[in-house]
């Protein structure tokens, strides 16, 4: 499995495309690293060095900031996969899933090398810092677009053109979600005060 995932990290295109092919061990590499890098937002929240540490430490919930650090990706998964089926994309939701996960290995690897390098570092080494960290985020970038366009068999152009649906769509879903929750609370309470009125009458 770490062999695969070398490979998939070092030869995107050959990678993305044998492991398209496999149905078991992927998920489950794939799931271990989402949760590796919930795990890692938290070590960040926490232990990033002083100097460029502005979290609130005391404020510190651990589930809020694993939920919400795989929240962007899943929605991510969802949105893309609700936008490519409709465009002849090849790719199943589990192998959107796949990819989005496996590109997340660079990532969790420069994260956690900053925060353990942000604790030895001097002002005026922070941009260095950022700069180091910022090569995991773009490996990241380049990994999810390199792994959509093999498993959608999809062109540059058209690729770009779904991640900006994909973008459209994820602001869709927030929109519908914030909405449903409005409304739900809103007839929870509902429910709550003619309950509490009809205690009080009783």
């Amino acid at each position: 499995m770490i062999r695969q995932l070398v490979h998939v990290i070092f030869h995107p295109f050959d990678g993305y495309y044998q492991l398209k092919l496999e149905t078991r061990k992927r998920y489950l590499v794939a799931t271990i690293l989402l949760f590796l890098y919930g795990i890692v937002q938290i070590i960040s929240y926490q232990y990033t060095g002083f100097i460029i540490n502005n979290n609130p430490i005391f404020m510190m919930n651990s589930i809020r900031i694993f939920l919400l650090a795989l929240f962007p990706i899943l929605l991510f998964v969802i949105s893309n996969w609700s936008v490519t089926s409709l465009f002849e994309g090849s790719g199943t939701i589990g192998d959107i899933y796949t990819v989005v996960c496996y590109a997340l290995f660079p990532k969790i690897v420069f994260d956690l090398a900053g925060v353990i390098l942000s604790n030895f570092v001097i002002s005026e080494e922070v941009p260095l810092l950022i700069a180091f960290t910022s090569i995991g985020t773009l490996w990241f970038c380049f990994l999810v677009f390199t792994g959509l366009c093999v498993i959608h068999e999809y062109t540059v152009f058209s690729n770009i053109l779904m991640l900006i649906g994909t973008f459209i769509a994820t602001i869709i879903i927030v929109f519908l979600l914030m909405l449903y929750i409005t409304i739900m609370s809103k007839a929870v309470n509902f429910v709550i005060t003619i309950f509490t009125e009809f205690l009080r009458r009783w």
